[in-house]
């Protein structure tokens, strides 16, 4: 298998078990603040070791682009966990992992990557499967503000993506793009915590599933980007996203979430968007 694509599987299971930590985790009522500053304990000691390991602490003006990554990654993550509260993640989480269409947009948009017919189909599918799955709520049967929340990190994390990329191609070396993020995130989530004044949690629960977050959600981006050292993004970043359908698996296991005909088809598109993207 090209190592480009065990990269793309590791970091869609990684993103699949730290969404699903995010839904499974509210028993213990997350609070965001004390949430983000916990998970970035690990984050950030884990995009070191891995920076170190693979000889990547080198600096490169395109590790800008991480810092400010950071910051959106931190928006994007807390917007996760806030809408996790009140919806599914069997509904959301697939909404969240389109943004694939909105850094394609961009890429297409502001650096004249090629569009073909194929990107447009995908496209057009990623819309259907955010019409479709969000479709109870957008006829007042569900929480808009969990919606409303999923598409603001789905929108997040597709910046994220054009940025990785123009960080990467500024010089920047993967795991020092996910450094250089941790680092972004740090200087937005102390202040909040500090601000939002909720105390640390210091056992259970609420200590060990924002620790585990921040482990996966740092493998799971080191992951990605060495990936983009090997193949090709358009490629490898639309297997990355697949990560939802194991997340809806271990909703559905762990915490009975239903699927629904509706559910089925959104999770359908969003899939075959994917897919086609992937080939396109």
């Amino acid at each position: 298998m090209p190592p480009e694509i065990i990269f793309a599987l590791l970091s869609m299971c990684f993103l699949g078990m730290s969404d699903f930590l995010y839904k499974w985790g509210q028993k213990w009522d997350l609070r965001g603040g004390p949430f983000m500053l916990v998970q970035n304990f690990a984050y950030m000691p884990t995009a070191f070791t891995l920076a170190y390991l693979r000889s990547d602490l080198i600096w490169s003006p395109g590790l800008w682009f991480g810092l400010l990554n950071g910051a959106l990654a931190f928006t994007a993550f807390l917007f996760i966990l806030l809408a996790m509260r009140r919806g599914e993640a069997v509904s959301l989480i697939p909404i969240v992992r389109l943004n694939f269409a909105i850094t394609a947009l961009l890429t297409i948009t502001l650096i004249n990557e090629e569009v073909n017919l194929l990107k447009g189909l995908a496209l057009l599918l990623a819309g259907s499967a955010v019409l479709v799955g969000g479709g109870r709520i957008f006829s007042g049967q569900g929480d808009k503000r969990s919606l409303a929340l999923a598409l603001g990190a789905m929108c997040l994390f597709g910046f994220i993506g054009l940025f990785i990329k123009l960080g990467l191609g500024m010089g920047a070396t993967p795991a020092a793009m996910t450094l250089a993020q941790s680092v972004g995130v740090f200087c937005m989530a102390l202040p909040f915590a500090i601000y939002s004044g909720d105390p640390l949690p210091k056992r259970g629960g609420a200590l060990w599933v924002p620790l585990m977050c921040g482990v996966l959600t740092s493998s799971s981006y080191v992951s990605l980007s060495v990936g983009f050292t090997h193949g090709d993004a358009v490629v490898i970043a639309p297997i990355a996203q697949l990560s939802f359908v194991l997340t809806g698996i271990l909703a559905i296991i762990f915490l009975g979430e239903r699927l629904s005909i509706q559910k089925s088809i959104g999770a359908a598109c969003a899939v075959v968007s994917i897919l086609i993207f992937a080939m396109a």
